[in-house]
C-alpha cells in the first residue's frame, strides 16, 4: 500500500510554481514599424513585439537597460491568432503580443540606430 504512505508535497494542490524571470539583457525586443506606431512615437509611446508570456515588468526593465530611457508605463496588446487553410487542413498562426511603452516626458528612442 505505497499510495497511503506517500509524503505530502511542499506545494499545495492548485498552487502554481513561480516562473523563471528573464534577464532584461536577454529579452529580445523588436520595434514594430507601422503607421499607428509612428503616430504613437510622436506622443512618446513606442511599440515592441515581444514573445508571449513576457510580463510588463520584464519589458520595462529591458527597455530601460537597452535604450537608456525612463519608462513611465507599459500597456500590452494580445493579438488573436488567425485561422489558415491549406486545402482541407486547418491551422492557426502563432499568438502575437505587442507592448506599448510610454516614456518619460522629453525622452525619445532613435529606432533608426537599432
Amino acid at each position: 500500500m505505497a499510495i497511503f504512505n506517500r509524503k505530502p508535497s511542499s506545494v499545495p494542490a492548485g498552487a502554481s510554481l513561480p516562473r523563471e524571470r528573464k534577464s532584461p539583457s536577454t529579452l529580445v525586443l523588436v520595434p514594430l514599424v507601422s503607421e499607428k506606431s509612428a503616430r504613437l512615437a510622436h506622443l512618446g509611446q513606442y511599440t515592441f513585439v515581444v514573445p508571449p508570456g513576457t510580463s510588463k515588468v520584464e519589458v520595462k526593465k529591458a527597455v530601460e537597460v537597452s535604450y537608456g530611457v525612463r519608462v513611465v508605463g507599459v500597456n500590452s496588446v494580445r493579438l488573436p491568432r488567425k485561422t489558415l487553410r491549406r486545402g482541407r487542413t486547418i491551422g492557426h498562426t502563432r499568438v502575437r503580443r505587442h507592448m506599448v511603452v510610454r516614456l518619460a516626458k522629453g525622452q525619445t528612442i532613435d529606432l533608426a540606430k537599432f
